[in-house]
């Protein structure tokens, strides 16, 4: 059987995910212990920022290893978030995907993300199937070179981090554009949702039943850390430690989810995004509940092929800017398998 080499992206990607996460190989030469990892690597950066602006092909092969690594880190993490709440896959570029619907009593409204705002399509009440729209979206990130000239470890996982997120985060975006419009055009029933100020355990609980008994199990509640501590500090003493501290950091970090009342609560990605650490970019005072059962998954979200990157360097501020593009669909198939809960004392 012949051997199968490994690409460059792969032998980069390698590289960038063992430097990132401190796993980097060491050999002996002689009577002396070799990082061939952090040689590698800082090999890289010198001919890419050690001798002013870099080549084309230098800049490119740099950029790369960021974008390979960050795709490596985000992807386990998308993977389970969009399982979680969707029928997810992920499929060649020119793959057909037909989506289940669940089923209705009357024609409904599916709302599909477009990339600058929500596509309504109407369906009958005897469709059980909708197929997937292909459609291109972009995210991106910076990093500034002086960074990596100071640090260029450091440097590297900054950006790498700031790209697995940006991802991560635009998925969300897609996700909350499609409710949104959803919500504003009435399709969640009235039993779905709860909005005050001050809100209750017991006023979670009213919609976590109504999810109940939609798909049975346990439901899903996403939202940002602070509502989710809002509901999560009521939980009676017998229950303290499911939600402590540590796991309040890790729901931050890694989105692993913790339980609230018989749901589990799994945050988004909300950054700061002003330098006073005063704005995020998504409401603090939402959240939404799904059921867990597979036929009531609300959404059908499909990636296609390969993304494609492009970077642009800004001479002013010193930094280089990379966008990520990437075809995919994300449709909301039905209101009835979302539940809203917003409180409007929840503050950052």
């Amino acid at each position: 059987m012949p051997i199968k080499r490994m690409t460059i992206d792969e032998k980069l990607k390698n590289l960038g995910v063992r430097v990132f996460e401190n796993k980097m190989l060491i050999q002996k030469v002689g009577e002396e212990e070799v990082n061939v990892d952090e040689k590698d690597f800082l090999d890289i950066c010198e001919k890419t920022w050690g001798h002013g602006m870099p080549s084309t092909e230098n800049l490119e092969r740099f950029n790369k290893l960021i974008v390979e690594t960050a795709e490596t880190i985000a992807e386990p993490k998308i993977t389970k978030i969009l399982n979680l709440l969707s029928q997810y896959k992920k499929v060649d570029i020119d793959a057909v995907v037909m989506y289940d619907i669940p089923k209705t009593a009357k024609g409904k409204i599916l709302y599909a993300a477009n990339g600058s705002g929500v596509d309504l399509v109407r369906i009958g009440a005897e469709d059980t199937k909708k197929m997937a729209k292909r459609t291109t979206f972009a995210y991106g990130a910076y990093y500034e070179i002086t960074s990596f000239l100071a640090d260029p470890k450091q440097g590297f996982k900054d950006a790498v981090t700031l790209l697995a997120n940006a991802k991560i985060e635009k998925f969300f975006e897609l996700m909350f554009a499609c409710m949104k419009e959803s919500i504003k055009n009435a399709e969640i029933p009235t039993n779905n949702t709860k909005e005050g100020s001050g809100l209750k355990l017991a006023d979670f609980q009213k919609v976590e039943n109504t999810m109940i008994r939609l798909g049975g199990g346990r439901p899903l509640f996403v939202a940002d850390t602070a509502l989710i501590n809002h509901f999560a500090d009521q939980i009676p003493t017998t229950q303290a430690s499911l939600l402590t501290d540590e796991v309040k950091d890790m729901l931050r970090e890694d989105l692993v989810p913790s339980k609230i009342s018989k749901s589990i609560a799994m945050t988004f990605p909300n950054p700061w995004i002003d330098d006073k650490n005063s704005k995020v970019k998504f409401s603090v005072k939402q959240g939404f509940m799904f059921p867990s059962n597979a036929k009531g998954k609300p959404f059908g979200i499909t990636e296609y092929g390969n993304r494609r990157e492009y970077s642009k360097v800004d001479t002013e501020t010193e930094r280089v800017e990379l966008t990520v593009k990437f075809d995919a669909d994300v449709t909301l198939l039905n209101g009835r398998y979302l539940g809203v809960i917003e409180d409007d004392s929840i503050t950052l």
